[in-house]
């Protein structure tokens, strides 16, 4: 598996998350640069998780799409075989009746 420019962005924000939470228990900076910190990193990580989620449902539902077309085109075919031979079975007991009645006579 390829590592991609977002995952590499998204374990930084996860890092600055941490690294914030443990600077905040230094007791370094205010409480409000803090939560507007954090805040920004969460926001941004829930993003690119949002992001990495909606890629892998766009190419699901392309492939449930591929495959519905499959199954239809298997159907079809199912269908058409079905009906063949159901002609080909009614066409043997029009012959079989028609010999009956013939010895019938």
């Amino acid at each position: 598996m390829k590592i991609k420019p977002e995952d590499i962005l998204f374990w930084i924000l996860i890092a600055l998350i941490v690294g914030l939470a443990i600077w905040k228990l230094v007791g370094s900076p205010t409480d409000t640069a803090s939560l507007i910190s954090l805040a920004l990193f969460v926001a941004g990580s829930e993003i690119l998780i949002w992001k990495t989620i909606f890629k892998i449902d766009k190419k699901t539902s392309v492939g449930f799409i591929k495959l519905r077309n499959d199954i239809d085109k298997r159907f079809t075919q199912m269908d058409n075989s079905f009906e063949k031979n159901n002609q080909m079975i009614l066409n043997k007991l029009e012959n079989i009746e028609d010999k009956l009645r013939r010895r019938q006579k």
